[in-house]
């Protein structure tokens, strides 16, 4: 599938040791004796690579999707997405918990190898300052993520023991960013110029993280000097017929586009080198396995999509039929997103291979098992197609997907340029704000932007956020971006963004399998309810501090409202 799968092996590595690595460096003896080679180097950097990327559940970018307003998570027991984002998780929730605590155990990692690294006299200079660049970049990305949760966190820079763990105070968030920009430099200096394995951090990773910082921490004018330096490295995806959509199907791993990922493959025995989309995605009746049909797309995220013209649905001039919704949309739609009246992929187990039919939940003709009046069709009326693994292979092996998972593109760099520009400089950079906006849409053969609709800086601050929810939608980012915003407070039904009020998924036309369905009313047409949200600002903008770690060191305050 790949040229290289460097993760499959490193986690194939982590796997082995597990039990040993639990056990250091908490056993003297184990310390003494283990920092021998590179390898033993390598295990615990392997560890790190494992436990890293995303946030919240399986440490994968698709639960964090669905804390958002982009997606709705069917299970509370799966994952804990869903009680964040309908506003009721609490300080002993699992998203913030396992934030916290996978973080820091990864922060422990870290410095238990630069602290040891120099013991080991076999390993060259070359290799060391790459391990410490590599080791540099998960310093700041897992800082960086319980910044975004907790706001001021414990600054920790060295192995601690067990008594000064429980000791520990929060540090200042500037604080912890100046030391996150500190490591980010680092690993730069350190990676610059070296050729790093297909998976591994590279200069250009750590340069779009310290983008994705920046951005978040709203320094618009160091947002546009980094990605000038970025400019000409990479380039987006443009080969084949659908080349946005190859970037997620396994079908442009190796696209100059992605700067870094991580690489799946199919396990192989007790290694488990495969993701588990297809169980969360998938909707019943379509594959060889039995998927918990758990995150779906939302309806407000499907409205953000622009018009074939390039007109967004509610702009001046826009042709959108709220009763014919998905006629004539931004391709980027149905490359992202199975609607009703649209076609659905299945695996037809006689033949082993993958065929399509329609997807019409209101519809008797449809997959029973899909049909709005089954005991679990989708919540929302709409499934995921990005990311999803549409082998025969992984149809069948629904745990076992092997597209791979993209941690940074250069889309996301393309994005985040314009936002600072809209930010920073207004209308003054309408041509270039606007120019990268047509670049992301003209590479899926999407209508322009009408730039005598976006005169004002409000105008394109609304132009990039909503390109910047489509084109990355599915990744990750999205819950992460409304807080930043603060619009998180705001009602879906009325804003058509937010986390609060009534959540609503497709047009519903009332006949059929669907008249008996719970609607509220968008755009003046029926639309399917999914839950209520609640969210309390400013409360609901930080994440509570796990009440297990503030069990264990008292000296940790807990953040308002919690």
């Amino acid at each position: 599938m790949k040229n290289i799968v460097y993760l499959a092996a490193m986690i194939a590595v982590f796997c082995s040791c597990e039990d040993f690595l639990d056990a250091y460096p908490e056993d003297k003896v184990s310390e003494e004796s283990f920092w021998q080679s590179g390898n033993d180097v390598s295990k615990i950097l392997t560890n790190i690579y494992a436990n890293s990327f995303a946030s919240s559940y399986e440490r994968s970018p698709f639960w964090d999707e669905a804390m958002s307003d982009n997606a709705y998570n069917v299970w509370g027991w799966y994952g804990g997405a869903q009680a964040v984002a309908n506003g009721t998780a609490d300080a002993y929730g699992r998203v913030a918990t396992q934030a916290w605590t996978a973080s820091y155990a990864n922060i422990r990692r870290c410095w238990q190898l630069l602290e040891n690294i120099d013991k080991v006299a076999s390993i060259s200079s070359d290799t060391k300052s790459q391990f410490i660049g590599e080791t540099r970049f998960f310093l700041a990305y897992n800082y960086f993520t319980l910044i975004n949760y907790f706001e001021n966190v414990p600054l920790v820079k060295k192995v601690l023991t067990i008594e000064e763990s429980k000791e520990l105070t929060q540090a200042a968030k500037s604080e912890v960013l100046d030391f996150i920009l500190e490591q980010v430099d680092e690993a730069s200096s350190l990676l610059n110029g070296k050729t790093q394995d297909f998976g591994r951090v590279t200069w250009g990773a750590c340069q779009s993280l310290k983008t994705r910082i920046l951005l978040y921490n709203e320094r618009w004018q160091d947002v546009i000097k980094v990605t000038d330096g970025l400019s000409g490295k990479y380039q987006l995806n443009t080969a084949g017929d659908t080349p946005y959509y190859d970037l997620f199907s396994g079908d442009a791993e190796n696209s100059p586009e992605i700067i870094l990922s991580k690489p799946m493959d199919r396990s192989s025995g007790s290694v488990y080198t495969g993701h588990v989309v297809n169980q969360a995605f998938i909707l019943k009746g379509i594959s060889g396995g039995d998927p918990y049909r758990a995150i779906y797309p939302t309806g407000s995220l499907i409205d953000a999509y622009p018009m074939a013209d390039g007109r967004l649905i509610r702009e001046k001039g826009s042709s959108y039929d709220p009763r014919n919704p998905y006629k004539d949309r931004d391709p980027r739609l149905e490359q992202t997103v199975i609607y009703p009246t649209g076609q659905i992929k299945y695996l037809d187990a006689a033949s082993n291979t993958i065929k399509e039919t329609l997807y019409d939940p209101e519809d008797a003709s449809t997959i029973a098992v899909q049909q709005y009046n089954a005991s679990e069709p989708s919540a929302t009326g709409y499934m995921w197609n990005k990311y999803v693994d549409w082998s025969p292979y992984a149809m069948n092996n629904i745990l076992d997907c092997t597209n791979d998972i993209i941690i940074f593109r250069y889309a996301e760099v393309l994005i985040s340029r314009a936002e600072a520009l809209a930010e920073a400089n207004g209308a003054d950079s309408k041509d270039e704000i606007c120019n990268l906006v047509d670049q992301l849409r003209t590479r899926v053969g999407g209508g322009l932007v009408h730039r005598e609709n976006y005169t004002s800086k409000e105008d394109l601050i609304t132009l990039v956020r909503n390109e910047r929810r489509i084109e990355l939608a599915g990744e990750g980012l999205r819950y992460w971006d409304i807080l930043r915003w603060k619009v998180a407070e705001l009602e879906t039904a009325r804003y058509f963004y937010g986390l609060k009020g009534e959540l609503y998924g497709a047009y519903m036309r009332l006949d059929g399998v669907g008249k008996d369905s719970r609607i509220i009313t968008v755009d003046g047409v029926p639309r399917k309810y999914v839950e209520t949200r609640y969210f309390t600002a400013p409360k609901n903008y930080l994440s509570p501090i796990p009440q297990s770690e503030i069990d264990l060191n008292p000296s940790l305050q807990q953040n308002p409202g919690w």
